[in-house]
Formats: structure tokens, sequence, C-alpha cells
């Protein structure tokens, strides 16, 4: 039964009830959650971009999340979610009634790989980031085949980006919607990590996304990363995994807007994925042919030579170890049954570079020598920099040379209690910094252990929340003196330096330049060319 108390607002579409919470520090928070922002993607909408949602006469109950869609849970391994997926949640200090203050907007969008994720507070809690003044959001997107199948026929409708399209919805929502909980729509931030990183990048190079934010922060993830790229033309192979026959992707497609989702989804788990860089996914983004509704039509390296992106300022960053997410696969491939690939050197070469088959070796020798070298001795520097960083790197470089507002480049080497991933996998001792262990200093988790008050833990999760809500408010992540550090912005052309946030927060060098430079000469012959319409099947 809903409380007298429970806060009651008006929105666009009707009338919405949340609840109180309270942030990290005690203070009182207002959560409204499982908000719909799109009619929800089924039936006849499967497949298609979302359309605006329906508006509603009741009082809408808004405490409790909405479902994700249809995948496996991040923490938990189990099959979670059904397709009516498309909801917000909205966290904030404030409610109109009690300020008139519009306050900064962060838009947090999950990773994953685009193939699993949500929002919900579980694993997304507001308490660390709501200690400072600014309203959070969070949302569900479509993943998998329902959110990334994409057919080359244009009659039939599906170019792909479905997940993208709901993101750039759920951004519009924000738009018309966020002042009625104290957010200014004329001040938002989008923020993401993994995959969630990479749809930040796609939504700042994308037109469709033009003036739905004014910032962006791209932790561990970016368009150059292979891992972001999916195939044209699956629909039939996942048909035969349905065992059924089609002569087309046309009856292909009709079998599959008939299809139980669930039985979609299994489909796509016997279909099985791709993370290393030679081969790109079934499902995942790709480029479309123009469309009415297309949300990435160009390639976005020359997106980024032409400097024709949505010109924000940004925020790059990635942790120092980062390829320790793949004993996480291998955990769960071996929990599931499911062999664990034989490490080859040739994995590492991105698709997207178009090497000849004749340079191939050479390439390989170069790598082979640059990772049993005694000073890149770790065994996760490989994923690392093939999977991530030169991603990264090659991502910042072109738009420095385009940009008309600060770009900034972090790295986290920080080990405690908090790093999210290493405590997940049970390694929380182990050194370095995995992929996705940068979650746990931003968001209050089902796994975050209680913390001491002036613990290490506590300061440095303190000085990530200031630092991005710095850059969200201000657009520099540290004005004024309070973190005793002076972050600077990259100047093209200038050698590149970051902030390590480590137990201290230090500007400095790369630490990893020496192994950038190989990468830097192989790229420099072989440069990053082909996105997300290779078909390999």
């Amino acid at each position: 039964m809903a409380d007298t108390n429970d806060p009651v607002i008006s929105i666009n579409e009707g009338k919405i009830r949340g609840f109180k919470g309270t942030n990290y520090d005690g203070e009182t928070i207002y959560e409204f959650l499982g908000i719909p922002f799109a009619k929800p993607p089924v039936n006849e909408l499967r497949f298609k971009p979302p359309e605006p949602i329906e508006p509603w006469t009741d009082v809408r109950d808004a405490t409790k999340p909405g479902s994700p869609s249809i995948s496996r849970d991040d923490l938990t391994r189990e099959l979670v979610g059904n397709e009516d997926c498309l909801s917000v949640n909205v966290y904030t200090k404030y409610l109109p009634k009690h300020t008139v203050t519009l306050k900064p907007v962060m838009v947090y969008i999950y990773g994953g790989g685009l193939t699993s994720g949500s929002s919900r507070p579980g694993l997304y809690g507001p308490e660390f980031l709501l200690l400072q003044d600014i309203v959070l959001v969070t949302f569900n997107y479509r993943l998998g085949v329902l959110g990334f199948l994409s057919l080359s026929d244009a009659s039939l409708g599906v170019p792909g980006n479905n997940g993208f399209k709901d993101q750039c919805m759920a951004l519009k929502w924000v738009q018309k919607n966020i002042k009625n909980f104290s957010g200014d729509p004329n001040n938002v931030t989008i923020f993401g990590e993994s995959a969630g990183s990479a749809s930040v990048h796609a939504h700042v190079l994308s037109p469709a996304s033009r003036g739905l934010f004014h910032r962006a922060i791209l932790q561990s993830g970016c368009c150059l990363n292979s891992w972001f790229w999916g195939s044209k033309d699956n629909a039939r192979n996942l048909v035969k995994l349905l065992g059924k026959d089609a002569k087309n992707d046309k009856e292909a497609l009709e079998i599959l807007k008939a299809a139980p989702a669930l039985d979609i989804f299994n489909a796509q788990e016997k279909m099985g994925d791709v993370l290393f860089p030679a081969k790109n996914r079934p499902f995942s983004a790709v480029i479309e042919s123009p469309n009415p509704d297309g949300f990435l039509t160009k390639s976005p390296v020359d997106i980024m030579k032409e400097g024709s992106y949505n010109q924000v300022s940004l925020v790059f960053g990635y942790t120092d170890t980062e390829g320790m997410l793949f004993d996480l696969d291998k955990m769960l491939r071996r929990q599931s049954g499911i062999p664990v690939p034989e490490f080859k050197i040739e994995k590492l070469i991105p698709y997207q570079i178009n090497v000849p088959e004749t340079e191939t070796q050479t390439i390989c020798d170069k790598l082979e020598k640059l990772y049993k070298n005694e000073r890149n001795a770790s065994r996760y520097d490989e994923a690392t920099d093939s999977c991530f960083l030169i991603g990264i790197i090659e991502s910042l470089k072109m738009h420095l040379a385009t940009a008309q507002h600060p770009i900034y480049l972090y790295r986290v080497s920080i080990c405690t209690e908090l790093n999210h991933l290493k405590r997940l996998m049970n390694k929380i001792n182990d050194p370095g910094v995995c992929h996705a262990d940068d979650l746990g200093y931003l968001f209050h988790t089902e796994i975050t252990p209680d913390i001491q008050k002036n613990s290490l833990e506590e300061r440095s999760m303190k000085s990530f929340v200031r630092l991005w809500t710095n850059f969200a408010k201000f657009g520099n992540p540290t004005v004024g003196d309070d973190l005793q550090i002076t972050w600077e912005s990259l100047r093209n052309g200038s050698s590149l330096k970051l902030l390590d946030i480590g137990e201290k927060l230090v500007f400095k060098d790369i630490p990893e330049s020496e192994r950038l430079d190989v990468w830097k000469q192989i790229l420099n012959k072989f440069p990053f060319v082909r996105f997300g319409y290779v078909n390999q099947n």
C-alpha cells in the first residue's frame, strides 16, 4: 500500500509515485523507478525503432525497477527480463517544490557487451553519486538480437541499432521531463562503462543525438573497440538454431517476429559470441544503410576526422588491467561447460584494420616480441591493449585533431575492497585494476562491502564522485582546489598525459606508452577502416 508521504509528481505523460531513499551520508533522496519512456517494443513493434509512450490517467507506481531486456543478470547470471523493457529511473535530492535551481543531470548507460545488463539499483545504486547536487538517470534498452538484429535488405525495415535508438529515446525523455525532478535539460552529461561507454561514444558521433546532451564520459570503451561491432544478415543462422529453415531474410524475419522472445534468446546463446578483436560479433552495432531513423550511417573514423560529431567536452579513460575481464569469461564458460577457446596471437589483430594475409605473420612476430618482453610480462597486457587501449587512444587522437571543446584522459590504478569486478570474481587481492572495477567507486551495488569512515575506500569513492560530478557541473573535473590536483585537458599535437587515479591523484605520462608505440607502428601502416558491415559467417 502506498505511503501518503511518498512523492507524487507530474511528468509529460502523467503522474508518478516514487519513494524516499537515502544517500551514503543518510540524507533524503527521491527515487522514481521503472518509468516507461517508450511503447513496449512487442508484437508488431519487435525489431522496430521505439515509439513514444502513450499518456496515462491514474497515478503510476514508480517504486519498482522496470524489467530489463531478456538477458543474463550481471551478478547472478540468472535468466531475467522480457521484451517490455524500456523504462527509466530517476534519483534526485530535490523536487521542484524544494528548489528553484535546476541541477546538472548525469545519464548513465550500462555495459554488458550489448547482450546483458540492466539499470536496476542493485547494480547501479545512487547512494554515492547523490552525495553531490546532481540528478541521476539510468534506463534499460533492448539487448542482443532484440536490440541489434540488422538486415541489409532495406525493404525489410530492420537496418539495425535499435538498442541505440532506445537510448536516444531515453535521452529525449530526459529533455522533456527532467525539469520535473529539478534537473537541468540544458546541462546533461552522458556517461557509461564498457559497451555503455562505446554507446556514449556512438551518441557523440550520431546526428540523431544532437542537442540531447552537453558533456560525455567514456569509461573503458569506444567506437574503435572491435567488440563493439556486429554482423548483418544473421537472421537465417538464428532461425536454423530455432530448428526452422528460411529461404531468404524475409522468411527468416517473419519466423523471428512470430517466435517467443525466450526462444530467440536461447538461439542467440547457442550461436555464441566473439570477444577477441580478430572477428566481429553476431549481434551488435552496425553502420546502417541511410534510412529515416538512422543512428549511425557513416564510419566512425570518417565522422571523427571530419569533426562532424556532436562537439562537447569529453573524458576518456581506462583501467590499468582491462584484460583481467577475460578471467570472468573463462570462469563463466567453465561453469556452463563451454570450452575455453585456444589463445593465438593472431586473435589480437583487429579485423577492422584489414591486414593482408601476407603481413599477418610480421605483425604476429612484433606482438610476440612485445608481450614476451620482461617489462611487459603481465598476462593481461595483450587483451588490455588489443581489446581496449589501442581503440581508446586512437579515438582520443582523432578527436583532438577536430575538437572544439576540452578533452581529458584518465587511468585507474586504485586497488581497494571497492574494485567491483575483482570482488565479483573473488580476486580482490590480485594486483591490477580489472575492467569495470571503477564502477564500485561510483555506484552502490549488492556486492558493495561495508565502508569504514575515513578509510581508503571512502576517500577514493568520494574522489571519484567529485571528479565525475565536477565535470558534469562545470565541464572541468578539478575545478577549485578541494582535490589538490589540476587535471589538465589535452592539446592536439602535444604528448598525451593523464590523471592516474590511484591511492593519490597524479597527472603524468601514459605508463603504457612503450606498448602503445608498437601498436602505433602497426596502425600507421594498417589504420582502422572497416566497421560493422563485414560478414564473417
